[in-house]
């Protein structure tokens, strides 16, 4: 197995709710469904399965963990997460989307402006202050991906966890918006993603921070 690593976890995986086969306004124009990996609900329990465990494996006796779920899941999030030895806070985080379109009853229904995020710790790591459970961030720039979260939301995670010289492992990359988040803060960021298309886009995110750091260091030579 491979030796503890990692001080923070912090991925936004399939929620097993089958996007496909949405009918409402929470599509971005010809985006939504893109993805090419199944995304219902025994993919999301098997993804669980591993995941859960396997974290704890990958992270340091002092870490913490933000996981991204549907609502319908959170319960069986807390279960399994426990179960592998997470020490699970009680109730969710919510990350408030302002402006959200999605609206599963188009005709009779609110909008949906919210997504819920498991945090759970390992050992007893302290947090970097006291933060609110309530997270606003309003996207970025589509790049892509039709559920691409925002940098602000992971600087936001980030900060409540790691302290400059950390190590952070985002295993559902997607775009990438853990590298700009990490290197913002000063940490050292692993991501991984299956999706070809999300993945480009995260290596030219990475080239962008490249290119910003070797302008600076001219600046200031």
């Amino acid at each position: 197995p491979a030796l503890p690593s990692v001080e923070l976890v912090v991925t936004d995986p399939p929620y097993g709710m089958g996007p496909d086969e949405f009918g409402d306004s929470g599509g971005i124009g010809g985006i939504q469904g893109a993805h090419g990996y199944a995304d219902d609900e025994a993919s999301f329990a098997e993804t669980l399965f591993i995941c859960a465990p396997t974290f704890f494996c990958l992270a340091k006796p002092q870490a913490h963990l933000y996981w991204f779920c549907d609502i319908d899941q959170f319960h069986n999030c807390k279960l399994a997460f426990s179960a592998a030895g997470w020490n699970v806070f009680r109730t969710p985080l919510m990350f408030h989307k302002p402006n959200a379109a999605r609206a599963p009853w188009p005709q009779s229904g609110p909008q949906r402006q919210y997504e819920l995020v498991l945090y759970a710790k390992k050992g007893d790591r302290p947090v970097t202050g006291m933060f609110g459970d309530v997270l606003t961030h309003r996207p970025d720039p589509q790049l892509g991906h039709f559920a691409q979260k925002p940098v602000a939301l992971f600087t936001d995670l980030l900060r409540r966890s790691v302290r400059p010289g950390d190590t952070v492992l985002d295993p559902f990359m997607g775009t990438g918006p853990v590298f700009p988040a990490a290197h913002g803060l000063k940490c050292r960021a692993t991501g991984i993603e299956r999706d070809q298309t999300s993945f480009g886009i995260a290596v030219r995110r990475l080239e962008a921070i490249k290119l910003q750091d070797s302008l600076e260091k001219e600046l200031t030579a």
